[in-house]
C-alpha cells in the first residue's frame, strides 16, 4: 500500500471545492483508517538484552533460580520464553514478582538503555508516512515513556503496557477492540517467539526482527510472515504492504 499525501482541487464542479485527504487512501470518496504498526519494545525498539541479563543475575538469589552464565546466552537466544524459565529453574509462581523487580531496577538505568541502531530514523519516516505506531509491552509504561523522552522519539500515539508474560494475545485482541481495528489493518513488529504466536493467534500479521532477544533462526522456525534483518527493511515491508 502507497500512502500520499495530496490535494484535489477542481473548480469546474457543480459545488467547487478543495478537498485535503493526508496520509490515507481515498476510496470511493472516503477516507480510510491508517494501518496501524504494534511494536514490541525491549529487543525491538530499546537495546535492553544485556540489561535484562545482568538484573536477572542479580534477582537470581533472591528468587532462587539460576544466573545466566556467558556461554548460556547464545543457546538461550534459540528458546522460547517458557524454555527458558525451565532451563534456568525460575519459579514460575514467582515470575509476576520477578517481572514487577525487574522494571523497578530497569527504571534506575532506563536512561542508560540505548535505541536499536537506525531504528528512531525509521520510526520518523513511518510517522511522517501517516502509519499510526503503538507500543505493546510486558514492560513499564514509566519505563517506556522514560526511555522514549530521553531519546526524543515523540513518535508513537500510545503506549500498552500488561504484566502479563504469557497470553500476550489476549493483551493484542483487547487493544485491537479498543481501537476499533479491522485485523487486517494491524502489523505486529516484535523480536520473541511469543510475539510470533500471538500475532498468530491473534489473526494479525507478525513482522519478526532479527535483531532482539531470539535468533533468526529460531525465529524462522515459528513462520511469522515477515523476517527482516535491519530497520530499513521495516520500510521496504511497509511499502509494499
Amino acid at each position: 500500500m502507497k500512502i500520499l499525501r495530496f490535494e484535489i482541487s477542481n473548480p469546474g464542479l457543480e459545488h467547487s471545492g478543495r478537498f485535503l485527504y493526508t496520509w490515507g487512501i481515498l476510496t470511493d470518496g472516503n477516507l480510510m483508517k491508517k494501518q496501524l504498526l504494534l511494536f514490541d519494545f525491549d529487543g525491538t525498539i530499546a537495546d535492553t538484552f544485556l540489561h535484562i541479563v545482568n538484573i536477572g543475575n542479580r534477582l537470581a538469589d533472591e528468587f532462587k533460580f539460576n544466573p545466566i552464565r556467558p556461554q548460556d546466552i547464545e543457546p538461550l537466544k534459540n528458546n522460547s520464553v517458557e524454555e527458558t524459565i525451565k532451563y534456568l529453574k525460575v519459579p514460575v509462581l514467582k515470575v509476576p514478582s520477578i517481572l514487577l523487580r525487574a522494571r523497578q531496577e530497569l527504571h534506575k538505568e532506563i536512561k542508560q538503555v540505548q535505541p536499536i541502531k537506525h531504528l528512531p530514523e525509521t520510526l520518523q519516516e513511518l510517522r511522517e508516512a501517516g502509519y499510526e505506531l503503538g507500543i505493546i509491552t510486558t514492560n513499564s509504561a514509566k519505563n517506556v515513556s522514560e526511555f522514549l523522552r530521553h531519546h526524543n522519539l515523540d513518535v508513537f500515539d500510545f503506549i500498552s503496557s500488561t504484566s502479563k508474560v504469557f497470553g500476550k494475545s489476549q493483551s493484542l485482541k483487547r487493544l485491537i477492540r479498543q481501537k476499533q481495528r479491522d485485523l487486517s489493518d494491524v502489523f505486529y513488529v516484535g523480536d520473541e517467539i511469543r510475539d510470533i504466536l500471538a500475532a498468530q493467534k491473534t489473526g494479525i500479521a507478525m513482522i519478526a526482527v532479527g535483531w532482539g532477544f531470539n535468533s533468526k533462526d529460531a525465529l524462522a522456525r515459528h513462520n511469522p510472515d515477515y523476517l527482516i534483518h535491519s530497520p530499513q527493511d521495516l520500510l521496504d515491508v511497509c511499502a509494499n504492504l
